[in-house]
C-alpha cells in the first residue's frame, strides 16, 4: 500500500495519537488533504481546481500550533500545480503552461474618469480588448499610456505558490531548489517545442508518431514526466505533523538556512 492509499485508510478515524479527537482546524486541514489525494489520481485536473483548493486552504487559515500542517498542505497544492504544468508541457498545451506559469490570473485596468476598474480578458491582448478607444493600434497604446494604470491583482498560480512557500519558513532550501529546477524544465520544454513550430497538440502527437528514433530520443530527454512521489512524501510528513504538532518540518530534511536567507537566494521567481 502506497503513502496516498495509507493516508486514505486513516481518514474515517480522524484524530491525533492515543485517539484524541482532532481540533476543528486540524480536521479541516485533514479533509482538504484527503481531497488533494483524490485530485492526484484524476487523469486530468486544471488550474481552476487547484485555485479552488488554495482558496479552501486560505479559508481554513493558519493557526500557531498548525504551522507545519498548513505549510505542508500548501506544498502539496504546489506539487499538484507542478504536475499539472508538467503534463501540459509534455502534451504541448502551451496555453495551459502559460496560465500556470506566466499569465496573471486577474489583471485590472484602472481608467481615468471611471469609478471602478475593468477586468482584462485573460486570453486577449489589451490592444485587442480596448481596440475601440482609438482608430489605430498606436493610438490605443498611447491611450493606455496616458489614461490607464494596469494592476496585476492575481499573479500566475505557480509563482504565487512558490513565493508563499519561500516566505513560510516551513519547507527546506532543498525543496525550493527542486521547485525551481522542475519549473525550469517545464519552461525549457515549452520553449523547445515552440521553436519546433508545432501548430498545436494534435500536430505534435502526429509528429511523435512518425518521428525517427534520434528525434524521439532527443524529445524524450526533455519531457517532464513528473510523478506524485514528492506529493506522497509530503502527505507522509503531513501525517507526522498531525501527530507531532510542534515538529519543525523542513521537507526534505531540515532547513538549510534561515527564512530570510532563503528569501534572498530565491527572490525573482
Amino acid at each position: 500500500m502506497d503513502v496516498a492509499e495509507n493516508f486514505h485508510s486513516r481518514l474515517p478515524d480522524i484524530g491525533f495519537l492515543k485517539g484524541t479527537p482532532a481540533k476543528g482546524h486540524m480536521r479541516r486541514l485533514l479533509m482538504l488533504n484527503a481531497l488533494l489525494d483524490k485530485d492526484a489520481h484524476l487523469s486530468r485536473f486544471n488550474e481552476s481546481l487547484l485555485e479552488e483548493r488554495l482558496n479552501k486552504l486560505e479559508e481554513i487559515g493558519c493557526e500557531h500550533d498548525a504551522d507545519s500542517a498548513y505549510g505542508l498542505t500548501l506544498a502539496r497544492i504546489n506539487e499538484l500545480g507542478l504536475l499539472c504544468a508538467g503534463n501540459y508541457a509534455d502534451q504541448n498545451e502551451v496555453q495551459g503552461v502559460g496560465d500556470l506559469l506566466f499569465n496573471p490570473r486577474r489583471i485590472l485596468v484602472h481608467i481615468r474618469g471611471l469609478p471602478g476598474p475593468v477586468v482584462k480578458e485573460r486570453h486577449m491582448g489589451l490592444t485587442e480588448q480596448f481596440a475601440d478607444v482609438a482608430d489605430t493600434r498606436e493610438g490605443v497604446i498611447a491611450w493606455f499610456r496616458d489614461a490607464t494604470i494596469i494592476e496585476i491583482e492575481k499573479r500566475p498560480l505557480l509563482p504565487h505558490l512558490y513565493d508563499r512557500l519561500r516566505d513560510s519558513g516551513i519547507v527546506s532550501l532543498q525543496y525550493l531548489d527542486s521547485v525551481i529546477e522542475r519549473t525550469r524544465k517545464i519552461a525549457d520544454l515549452t520553449g523547445f517545442l515552440a521553436s519546433a513550430h508545432f501548430p498545436g497538440a494534435l500536430d505534435f502527437h502526429q509528429w511523435m508518431a512518425h518521428a525517427g528514433d534520434a528525434d524521439k530520443k532527443l524529445l524524450e530527454s526533455k519531457l517532464c514526466r513528473f510523478d506524485t512521489s514528492i506529493f506522497c512524501k509530503l502527505g507522509n510528513e503531513f501525517q507526522q505533523a498531525l501527530q507531532l504538532r510542534d515538529m519543525q518540518t523542513g521537507f526534505p530534511g531540515k532547513m538549510a538556512t534561515d527564512p530570510q536567507s532563503i528569501k534572498k537566494r530565491h527572490s525573482g521567481y
